[in-house]
């Protein structure tokens, strides 16, 4: 790498905000009022957008990545009890763990609710930007 280049990253003004880490498609495609743009979601709404991406991906659904995704819209077709709420926990904490490095000490809880043949999914994660652990909550159900 040139002196020219890397003297740039020192010289660089401090009196700029926060620089975002991390950014993403929103895939509700929420416009900005006043540009019309797309917004995009940054750092953390990011991040819990991506972990909810991945694990909603099943395997081979994502081309030239067949091995992306944690198949676990496949478990929601069984009846819904403590076993396979289990194996859907252990599959979102393998997928997680192998396909989103930029989150650490993920604690997956998984309640099934028999009556509705569905299960909440509570994730609690730490990213490497932050210490507070953060939390993303969402309903896992089959549509027919």
């Amino acid at each position: 790498m040139s002196s020219s280049l890397s003297d740039y990253n020192a010289k660089r003004s401090s009196n700029v905000a926060r620089p975002t880490l991390f950014s993403d498609l929103d895939l509700r495609l929420r416009r900005h009022p006043n540009t019309s743009d797309i917004r995009p979601l940054k750092d953390i709404d990011a991040v819990k957008n991506a972990v909810k991406n991945l694990l909603l991906t099943n395997p081979g659904d994502r081309p030239f990545h067949p091995e992306i995704g944690s198949g676990i819209t496949g478990l929601l077709f069984e009846t819904a009890d403590a076993y396979i709420a289990n194996v859907l926990k252990e599959n979102i904490k393998v997928t997680l763990t192998r396909f989103e490095p930029r989150i650490n000490n993920i604690t997956v809880e998984v309640n099934d609710d028999p009556d509705n043949n569905a299960y909440f999914v509570q994730l609690t994660f730490n990213t490497a930007s932050s210490v507070l652990p953060e939390e993303v909550g969402f309903y896992l159900e089959r549509l027919r």
